[in-house]
């Protein structure tokens, strides 16, 4: 569904003006929405699989259970959107503003998230596997119960975030900022800490079989972490 397009009198296109537009419910696959202003914008239950959403402002945006599956959304602007229960497999939100978003129960699995801002998101229970989280910025970020198997997050900034029951297997959090986190009963097995910074996080109950770290890794005071997986370096 290439090129322009109208939907209750709002003609959809690249840069267009459709802030407060409900859209609710509308198929909107593959359409070009680049630097287009939607803040406060109902786009529940719509489809927007590969659609081209660049640079596009959708702060306070109502996204719930939309489809963004594998659109690209580079750069834009999230912030304190609605984005519960939506389907972001495979779509590239790097560079994005989610700060203060609700993303609970979110699919954004395989998802680019590298170098967003997502202070103070809210991914309760949302599905994270094999997303890139490197170098995103994810201070007070609440991901109770959320699944994060296999995601690349080097140098992610997680201080203060709450990671309690989450499932963070086979993780590469190398270099990760981890400060005063909470990972109460989280499962971290088979992850890889090698320069992590965990120095005043709350790790009681804490799964960490088979982890990777070394004389780098900072762990809270007191704290005994079992031994490497006895690899000293990233082969």
């Amino acid at each position: 569904m290439d090129g322009t397009m109208e939907v209750r009198g709002h003609q959809i296109t690249a840069e267009a003006d459709l802030a407060g537009a409900d859209l609710t419910d509308t198929d909107l696959r593959t359409v070009d929405l680049t630097g287009a202003w939607l803040g406060g914008a109902v786009l529940s239950g719509s489809d927007l699989s590969d659609a081209r959403l660049v640079g596009a402002d959708l702060r306070h945006a109502i996204c719930q259970r939309t489809v963004f599956a594998d659109a690209d959304l580079h750069h834009a602007n999230l912030w304190s959107a609605d984005l519960t229960d939506a389907r972001l497999g495979g779509a590239v939100l790097s560079r994005c503003w989610l700060g203060s978003a609700r993303l609970t129960g979110t699919d954004l699995r395989s998802a680019d998230l590298g170098g967003a801002w997502m202070t103070a998101t809210d991914l309760t229970g949302a599905a994270l596997g094999a997303a890139t989280l490197a170098g995103t910025s994810m201070t007070r970020t609440c991901m109770r119960e959320a699944d994060l198997t296999g995601v690349f997050a080097g140098g992610v900034d997680l201080r203060g975030a709450i990671l309690n029951g989450a499932t963070i297997r086979a993780a590469n959090l190398s270099g990760a900022i981890l400060r005063h986190a909470s990972l109460i009963g989280a499962d971290l097995s088979l992850s890889d800490l090698i320069g992590a910074d965990l120095s005043g996080a709350q790790l009681d109950q804490v799964i960490l079989d088979d982890i990777r770290h070394d004389d780098t890794t900072r762990w809270p005071d007191g704290f005994s972490p079992p031994s490497s997986g006895g690899l000293d370096d990233h082969d």
